[in-house]
């Protein structure tokens, strides 16, 4: 899990730059925690697709989920579901050898494709009698968090400070959401 802190003087400093009340800068760094949190869920959900190589990104919308912690609610949860993901989900096509199937450089033994429910897959028999079967997965845990924590995470301050000063000065000068 990681945490980020960020730095009071320098939301203070934006706050006086500005002017802003306390329920100003409250409101502000509300909405910024809530923009960045969907800021770090589009440049995951895209950069994932594409370094994982899944044909779209319907599996990882599935598994990027936000939760809000904390009384002032100014605390963000992203949870990140990083279970292994079925053959199909993957851009290429499986190719029969002996002994199971190949998949790009994955090797799957005792695998098989076959139709199943109108749906072409890879899978695996899970006993020693014909059913049942299940889908062949492929891990991907290491993968997204090694992504992750290289190319989303570390701009996630600045995201932030982007987005409260966008809100503070929002509030203060354009009189945003002072209703």
């Amino acid at each position: 899990m990681l945490g980020f802190d960020f730095d009071d003087h320098r939301l203070r400093d934006v706050a006086a730059e500005y002017d802003a009340t306390p329920k100003q800068i409250d409101l502000s760094q509300k909405r910024a925690v809530k923009r960045t949190a969907g800021t770090i869920r589009r440049l995951s959900s895209k950069g994932l697709q594409t370094e994982l190589g899944l044909r779209n990104a319907k599996a990882l919308r599935r598994r990027i989920k936000e939760y809000r912690v904390g009384k002032g609610r100014n605390s963000l949860k992203i949870w990140f579901g990083a279970n292994d993901l079925p053959f199909s989900a993957f851009k290429g096509r499986p190719r029969k050898v002996p002994g199971g199937i190949k998949f790009g450089e994955t090797m799957v033994h005792g695998a098989f494709v076959a139709k199943v429910n109108g749906k072409r897959g890879v899978y695996q028999r899970t006993g020693d009698r014909s059913y049942p079967i299940i889908e062949a997965t492929l891990p991907v845990a290491d993968r997204m968090m090694i992504y992750l924590e290289d190319e989303v995470f570390v701009d996630v301050d600045n995201v932030f400070f982007k987005h409260f000063v966008s809100e503070i000065r929002a509030r203060t000068l354009l009189k945003v959401g002072n209703g």
